[in-house]
């Protein structure tokens, strides 16, 4: 009997941390879709800032740009769950080195998220010509994220 009881304790286990991780690689997936959709709207945003500094776009939708960079970087750090490094260089660009340095990686978000609001107040309350050269402030603190985390593009297969 006692032969019996740890057969299905073995099998209960098994099955547990088969489910588990069946779990988790949609959750991953998900999360790297929904990063790199994040990513992909910072950019867009980012380009209405360069093109706010340069005079090509309304002071109107600079805001809006700056707002969006900043509320999309408070959201940022929880769409790197742990375990989600999976799939570098085939489905996304984030190196573990990410989960590794997270203190880094978090600050490096925090100063774009700082520069961004720091952009949509400025913007909001000073000159136009401040707010144009403060518009680029945001995309310099990119680098603090890509130089050291972002790898090159996936190859298509």
């Amino acid at each position: 009997m006692k032969k019996l009881w740890k057969h299905f304790v073995a099998a209960g286990l098994a099955v547990a941390v088969i489910g588990a991780g069946m779990a988790t690689a949609p959750a991953n997936a998900d999360a790297v879709k929904d990063r790199v959709a994040a990513m992909k709207a910072i950019s867009k945003a980012n380009k209405v800032l360069v093109n706010y500094s340069k005079g090509k776009a309304d002071q109107k939708a600079a805001i809006a740009a700056a707002n969006e960079i900043a509320s999309i970087s408070a959201k940022l750090p929880g769409m790197f769950p742990k375990g989600s490094a999976a799939g570098y260089g085939k489905t996304h660009r984030a190196k573990p080195d990410i989960w590794d340095n997270w203190a880094k990686f978090e600050a490096a978000n925090n100063a774009m998220m700082a520069a961004a609001k720091k952009v949509a107040s400025v913007t909001k309350m000073g000159t136009k010509s401040t707010a144009m050269e403060t518009a680029g402030d945001v995309r310099k603190t990119c680098g603090g994220c890509h130089k050291p985390f972002r790898g090159p593009k996936p190859k298509k297969m």
